[in-house]
């Protein structure tokens, strides 16, 4: 018994190993792997962007979708850790000019909050979550700090006020977003598919129906 014992452990061991790997956690084989790859899809969104202006202040990208999804999927490391290398390895690759740190700083927390505005929003509903962490990140890190950090570096606070600056050059920026947030809602059913959120409770699909 005791030799038998000794022969299954190892077999155990492995499968263990095996079970944590495939799990969405911080550190795992396969949490690293997606840090990788939405990082990868986010500079590719971001070169599609640049064949999607339609003047230059309006530039359609879909780099938010993978940023939202990255937050609400690999949390707020995971998240922080794509939008930084995304960032830039993005403006190495579509380069417009020195990196801003202070953008990229931004950039940054902007995977960080959309994971927690989207694991803290009380509605157990992922439309409500995605729309709820949207509107944030939308709204602190899109119109407001990057904005500021371009308002102040390119020296834009010498001939206009901010809110003409964000009139003249960030106004689209919000319909932008809303792209984005609406990109990112349609996705919940291949996320949930792919095993990446987790499937609803019936409780709270029928939960989320009687309030309709």
């Amino acid at each position: 018994m005791t030799h038998q014992q000794e022969i299954a452990t190892p077999d155990i061991r492995r499968k263990s190993c095996k079970v944590r790997s495939q799990k969405l956690e911080f550190g795992t084989t396969r949490w690293l792997t997606y840090c990788a790859v939405f990082a990868a899809l986010s500079i590719v969104m971001k070169i599609i962007g640049q064949y999607l202006t339609i003047t230059p202040s309006f530039r359609i990208t879909l780099i938010y979708v993978i940023w939202l999804i990255s937050g609400a999927v690999l949390g707020p490391l995971g998240g922080g850790v794509v939008c930084f290398t995304s960032d830039v390895l993005g403006a190495l690759v579509v380069p417009m000019g020195p990196i801003n740190p202070f953008i990229t700083i931004a950039n940054t927390f902007y995977g960080v909050t959309a994971a927690f505005a989207f694991r803290f929003t009380p509605v157990k509903n992922y439309v409500v979550k995605f729309i709820s962490s949207g509107i944030v990140c939308t709204i602190v890190f899109t119109c407001l700090l990057n904005s500021l950090a371009l308002y102040y570096t390119y020296g834009y606070n010498a001939t206009l006020t901010f809110w003409q600056y964000f009139a003249a050059y960030r106004a689209f920026q919000p319909l932008v977003a809303a792209i984005n947030v609406g990109v990112t809602v349609t996705m919940i059913p291949l996320l949930i598919r792919l095993k990446l959120l987790p499937s609803p409770k019936k409780k709270d699909i029928n939960h989320s129906e009687e309030n309709k």
